[in-house]
């Protein structure tokens, strides 16, 4: 199946980043050769506050914006701490040192690189949940084994290509 034969490269800047530098990271990370997927994590910044007395009102964080992405408007919802870039294992040794220029440029703060596995590649139950039987072919390879049955993709996974 294709897509599914990359290395993870965890990066972890030593605080919580702003959307100016997510979107400037992310931007140069894309320009790279062999980048099969990138993914950002961090806490949540909800749009609405669902619970307690104040549930349903509108929250106004400054940092829940929408950046560009290789041209393409994205919303992002986290507090970015964490990014991991997949990359083909050919291309690992020549993009490490690139990434790693890219970090010093771009990041504001300390931060620790670690390469290893730590996204799933390969198809599991929860794709089967949500996606049913023989869906192999009928979805991006690159979003395999990032299911979660009980959120809408569109909500939650961004495919720039």
């Amino acid at each position: 199946m294709p897509g599914t034969g990359f290395v993870d490269v965890k990066i972890f800047p030593q605080r919580l980043l702003k959307p100016e530098t997510v979107e400037k990271l992310l931007n140069s990370i894309y320009d790279l050769e062999g980048i099969v997927r990138v993914l950002v994590h961090g806490p949540s910044i909800p749009d609405r506050v669902y619970y307690g007395p104040a549930r349903g009102t509108e929250v106004k964080h400054s940092d829940r914006r929408r950046i560009r992405v290789r041209g393409e408007e994205v919303e992002l919802r986290v507090k970015v701490g964490e990014v991991i870039v997949g990359i083909l294992p050919e291309a690992l040794e020549e993009n490490m040192d690139k990434i790693d220029e890219i970090l010093k440029e771009v990041l504001p703060c300390p931060y620790k690189v670690f390469i290893g596995a730590f996204t799933k590649k390969d198809i599991t139950i929860s794709d089967y949940l949500k996606y049913g039987l023989n869906f192999e072919d009928k979805i991006d390879p690159r979003i395999i084994g990032m299911a979660d049955p009980s959120s809408r993709v569109k909500d939650t996974v961004v495919n720039i290509k």
